[in-house]
């Protein structure tokens, strides 16, 4: 082992460098959201900083060289990655209220939390190559090989975080992970033999993370429009339905999954069947004046909205604006002063708004039914129940069984809400009746007063009502919160199915 002793570190601390990334997009997703401008200012803060300490560890190297300095260089890394988990919330809590602007907060708060540990953690891999060079007329050998150990490191690191670290940990346990990590490579690098290293393997950073933002074109030529945008690459497509022949025009960002869908001719009529489940509003808060739906997506959801109830507002947050302008050019949307869009983080409104709404509608993908995590804690339910009126009632739509491994999202969904708001009641869309069926299933939170009579002498109100899940719903999940919030992976049977 003291033979392989710096190859360990640096394979470990490219690891840790992308992990400390990974988990620091999760970090500030509550807070700042999880657009291109966020991972532009983690990314481009991370790399600055790494440059920095890979100058400043060969100035070093070149002054001090020696194993004492080299083991202290490793602990302030262990110390400074631990002190991020000590002083995230306060940083990001004051930076996301004092700063409007989401590009310069996000570069604010990335370089307060992850630029001095980047610069302690560029600097080893210098100063340990320098402790390494014997021999000039082997050292492209000994740089190659280490430069490949560093690598495998950092790949493995990204693997490790993305598909296990931050599901199974959390965002501050993983820093707590890292920095005693960190911990047992300094008391490594103590042992005092000669040692080497090499640079943390930077271009794969932007080449792994970036490429998040792009996916396979669609092969079908039905697609009407295909578009980049700041946060998503969206696709317009039109495609015959089978079983009415009616043609029906689709917006994706994903090609297992559309965020919204009409009916090409028929702008009033619904064509998924669970937007109809929002009227449930006229059951539960037959008097609301003013609503707010997050994720606004083609407006479908408001446009039926306003249609059923002409005297009211709605407030729409769809952080995508250029959503808003497909949705006036390919989904029949038109200026209407009853419609206020927001085009914000639905987490970074909720934490900023102070109006109060009679009703709250929540219909947020990501893609492949997976909703932003930070969208889906007990702290956004709290933050959603602040801003409803006193008998305010919030419905959400999420895609998911009830029981099975399928139904773990919304088992967690289920308590998190629960947690939050004392009347809660669940109507699956499909299968009312097949709780192991995948499925769009509403829930409707009441913020106070008495339980509700789930009967109405409305025809329609009372077909919705029939699909009121009246069966036991497993306490097996524990609650969401910003701290831990698996969603991908309660999820990952569901998406494997679509």
């Amino acid at each position: 082992m003291n033979k392989y002793r710096l190859e360990i570190i640096v394979f470990i601390t490219g690891a840790v460098v992308m992990a400390l990334e990974l988990a620091g997009s999760r970090i500030v997703a509550p807070y700042l959201g999880t657009s291109i401008y966020v991972w532009t200012s983690l990314i481009g803060v991370i790399l600055a900083s790494l440059s920095v300490g890979y100058y400043w560890g060969g100035r070093l190297a070149d002054r001090k060289l020696g194993y004492k300095t080299f083991s202290i260089l490793i602990f302030f890394c262990a110390l400074l990655v631990g002190i991020i988990a000590v002083i995230k919330t306060p940083v990001l809590d004051i930076v996301g209220k004092s700063v409007p602007d989401v590009r310069l907060g996000a570069v604010i708060a990335a370089t307060i939390l992850f630029a001095p540990a980047s610069i302690m953690l560029g600097s080893v891999s210098p100063y340990a190559i320098r402790l390494r060079m014997e021999d000039i007329a082997h050292s492209g050998a000994t740089v190659g090989r280490l430069y490949a150990i560093s690598t495998v490191g950092s790949i493995i690191g990204t693997f490790a975080t993305g598909f296990f670290l931050i599901s199974f940990l959390g965002s501050r346990n993983i820093l707590f992970f890292l920095s005693f990590v960190l911990f047992i490579v300094y008391f490594l690098a103590c042992l005092g033999n000669k040692t080497q290293a090499v640079k943390a393997a930077v271009l794969v950073f932007a080449a792994a993370l970036l490429s998040v933002y792009y996916f396979q074109s669609p092969a079908s030529g039905n697609e009407a429009s295909d578009i980049d945008t700041k946060y998503n690459r969206v696709l317009i497509e039109e495609i015959k339905d089978p079983d009415t022949g009616k043609q029906i025009r689709f917006m994706r960002v994903d090609r297992s999954w559309a965020q919204s869908a009409v009916i090409v001719g028929e702008p009033d009529e619904l064509f998924f069947s669970y937007a109809k489940f929002y009227r449930l509003i006229e059951h539960f808060c037959p008097e609301n004046k003013n609503a707010l739906l997050i994720g606004g997506g083609a407006y479908t959801v408001a446009r039926d909205y306003l249609k059923r109830n002409p005297n009211n507002f709605i407030d729409v947050i769809e952080i995508d604006p250029d959503f808003t302008l497909l949705a006036k050019k390919y989904f029949y949307l038109k200026d209407d002063p009853r419609i206020k869009s927001i085009h914000e983080d639905g987490r970074t409104f909720l934490k900023r708004a102070t109006k109060k709404y009679d009703v709250i509608f929540m219909d947020v993908f990501k893609s492949s039914a997976s909703p932003p995590f930070h969208m889906t804690t007990a702290e956004a339910m709290q933050e959603s129940s602040a801003l409803l009126n006193d008998k305010g009632v919030m419905i959400t739509n999420i895609y998911s069984a009830i029981q099975g491994d399928k139904g773990r999202f919304f088992r967690a969904a289920h308590a998190t809400i629960k947690s939050v708001f004392p009347y809660v009641y669940v109507f699956p869309v499909q299968y009312p009746t097949q709780p192991e069926k995948l499925q769009n299933l509403i829930i409707v939170a009441v913020k106070a007063g008495d339980p509700y009579k789930l009967t109405s002498s409305n025809p329609e109100q009372t077909i919705y009502l029939s699909h009121y899940w009246q069966h036991k719903i497993d306490c097996d999940i524990e609650v969401l919160r910003d701290e831990f919030a698996p969603v991908e992976h309660y999820l990952s049977e569901v998406i494997k199915a679509l």
